[in-house]
């Protein structure tokens, strides 16, 4: 596999979230810190002519993997900044967030091990807008369950 700083930090991010005992709330904040500074040193990549789609586990078995590894998160509420302040109550799922921050992550792995390095720079920033959202809430949502 083709590998670089960015691959690096999406790889240690799955380690902490997946591998041996669940992470404590301190440990799971740090990756999600360095996963989205990751993002401002991604070289923009680029992508194959080839129109090729990683294969991505099915959203509701891994949301049943992440509840049952961290049965403690749940629904926190959120605030939504570019809705009026009356509407911008909203209730986000830290056991989501987890779930879609893996899907995206291992796609990223998948396209540096079996595309390019370009193809997987390329879906780390792109997908950004939606991976980028979920560690900034669930950051938020430890924050709270840290200092609250």
């Amino acid at each position: 596999m083709k590998s670089s700083p960015i691959i690096a930090t999406a790889q240690e991010f799955l380690a902490t979230v997946w591998d041996g005992n669940p992470p404590s709330d301190d440990t799971l904040l740090k990756a999600l810190d360095r996963l989205v500074a990751a993002y401002h040193e991604t070289p923009r990549g680029d992508v194959t002519d080839a129109e090729i789609d990683a294969p991505r586990q099915d959203g509701a078995s891994l949301y049943r993997q992440v509840a049952e590894r961290f049965p403690h998160f749940g629904y926190y509420p959120v605030a939504d900044p570019t809705k009026p302040l009356e509407d911008a109550l909203m209730t986000a799922d830290a056991i989501d967030d987890l779930a879609d921050l893996t899907l995206d992550m291992r796609e990223v792995i998948w396209f540096a091990e079996h595309v390019s390095i370009d193809d997987a720079h390329f879906a780390f920033r792109l997908h950004h807008f939606h991976w980028g959202q979920h560690a900034r809430e669930l950051s938020i949502f430890l924050c709270g369950r840290l200092w609250g």
